[in-house]
């Protein structure tokens, strides 16, 4: 029987092995992206998958980091299909969040690249899983979420270099470009 994606992230959120990569992956994927300086246009909207239009996806990989981020303030998706993590236009999952909210801009703009970057990145996350021997799947952000054991969280300990819950809360409101 093969392991889902909750499964198989569970099993390795522990690994500071994973940690490091996957935190050097996002400061240079952050890096690529704020080079393009894109704009977000609709203040986290787009978090709320159902309004919006679109679904976000996840790696194992990414989604074993996200749990040890976030095993002591965990949420589970609600029958609005909606990003739990996303309140009153703060994203509270800001250095944990997954590459597609990365990646993924409204502004115009950005589609002359984001696909490019994504698939180039969707490939390192699998180079990184198969060096750390995390089995790779690939699945809709909230089903992932779902697919989280509740008790696989409460067994996660953080890592040293995990932030707690609080610390990582970006304060600001994504900012609103009015068009003309």
């Amino acid at each position: 029987m093969t392991a889902d994606i909750g499964q198989i992230a569970s099993a390795h959120a522990d690994s500071q092995a994973m940690h490091k990569c996957l935190s050097a992956f996002y400061e240079d994927l952050d890096s690529a992206i704020a080079a393009r300086a894109p704009v977000c246009t609709n203040r986290g909207l787009c978090c709320n998958f159902e309004s919006y239009g679109h679904d976000l996806f996840v790696t194992s990989v990414e989604l074993a980091h996200f749990v040890a981020g976030h095993a002591d303030a965990w949420k589970q998706p609600t029958a609005q299909r909606s990003c739990p993590y996303q309140i009153d236009g703060k994203c509270t999952a800001r250095d944990h969040r997954p590459m597609g909210c990365r990646v993924f801009f409204c502004d115009e703009s950005s589609r002359d690249w984001q696909n490019a970057e994504y698939e180039k990145r969707l490939a390192e996350l699998k180079r990184i899983g198969d060096d750390l021997n995390i089995e790779y799947r690939y699945a809709e952000w909230l089903s992932a979420l779902k697919s989280v054991s509740k008790d696989c969280i409460r067994q996660v300990s953080s890592p040293g270099q995990i932030k707690a819950p609080g610390e990582f809360i970006d304060p600001r409101s994504l900012p609103v470009i009015e068009s003309e």
